[in-house]
């Protein structure tokens, strides 16, 4: 979404997950005028041990400072704090600072970044940026017919559909989920949840967990296709996002795209931006089970003004917007 008004006004626009790649492209005499970086996780996560991770972060460093060093620019989108269950913190927090020391330009989604990144590295104020996350309107087709939904992703039509969606990983506290819909509704009667996402390995017991649970579950447990989004929101009566450790979510603004309310976890990283929106509620950290439970079974997302509310927001914050700003950004760090 990002890359429509810089492609419009002639900016060539690549892109690659592959580290051997990034360093070989910033080594490039031949290289771009703006490297963009989006998520540091490759560089670290995808080491063989912390020697490596160590290495691997050195030479990209090296390959950054060659790199301005000719005259090139550096962009960096702060996604997370860190990268999300890593497994070498120390390496990706002195990464996360250099990076932050070195970029010309920092983007972030929220004014809430630099607070809640502050214990773990310092962001420069006079070169951050806020570009708000854009809701994905037009992205993946329209809100369908509740019935049709729900018969394309097996729900129960009667029920009230409680959604996660998304990679189900460690850090998203699904097991506080399960506990909550279980708290809430023990005997499964009043309840389900649709899960759509490809679980990680470490998963298994969370989600064998589930199956001994009696909440009722639509489920598909793979990577969720393009053209299969839709089914799942226009299904779904609320998405809840359980995570204990979140900075941003594209999540929750898939869901407002198309009109569903959100439970968030009460972080302030979320609190500060979010707070005052109508179709969003914030569970206890604290307490994550209980307060998933006691928010569910409020019911405050059925009614109407909540979906009205969500789909208002997503009107507010088109995808063109986001991408006109960051197409300024561009025509400032290359002017």
């Amino acid at each position: 979404m990002l890359k429509l008004q810089p492609l419009a006004r002639g900016y060539r626009v690549e892109g690659s997950t592959d580290y051997a790649e990034a360093v070989a492209v910033l080594g490039s005499p031949d290289g771009p005028d703006v490297f963009h970086l989006h998520w540091p996780s490759p560089i670290t996560e995808r080491a063989a041990n912390s020697g490596d991770a160590e290495g691997r972060t050195a030479r990209f460093m090296d390959a950054i400072r060659s790199f301005r060093a000719r005259g090139g620019r550096l962009v960096w989108t702060v996604h997370n704090v860190l990268p999300h269950d890593t497994k070498y913190s120390s390496t990706a927090t002195r990464l996360h600072a250099d990076l932050a020391a070195a970029a010309d330009e920092v983007h972030v989604l929220t004014d809430a970044t630099a607070a809640a990144v502050a214990a773990t590295y310092a962001l420069d104020e006079d070169r951050i940026t806020v570009i708000p996350h854009s809701s994905y309107h037009g992205i993946y087709g329209a809100r369908l017919p509740r019935a049709e939904a729900a018969e394309a992703v097996g729900a129960d039509g009667d029920a009230t559909t409680v959604l996660f969606f998304g990679q189900v990983r460690p850090y998203k506290g699904v097991e506080h989920l399960i506990a909550g819909l279980a708290l809430a509704d023990p005997e499964g009667a009043r309840f389900q949840l649709l899960l759509a996402g490809n679980p990680a390995p470490a998963m298994r017991g969370t989600l064998d967990e589930l199956e001994r649970s009696a909440t009722p579950v639509a489920k598909a447990l793979r990577f969720i296709e393009d053209d299969e989004v839709a089914s799942w929101f226009s299904a779904a009566d609320v998405t809840v996002l359980p995570y204990q450790n979140v900075l941003n979510s594209g999540t929750m603004h898939l869901s407002a795209t198309f009109g569903v309310p959100c439970i968030l976890p009460g972080v302030h990283a979320l609190t500060s931006p979010y707070g005052d929106q109508p179709w969003v509620r914030f569970f206890d950290v604290a307490r994550p089970a209980e307060s998933i439970a006691e928010l569910l079974a409020d019911g405050w997302y059925l009614e109407p003004s909540a979906r009205e509310s969500a789909l208002a927001y997503a009107r507010e914050r088109l995808p063109a917007a986001m991408s006109l700003a960051y197409a300024e950004l561009l025509d400032r760090v290359t002017g």
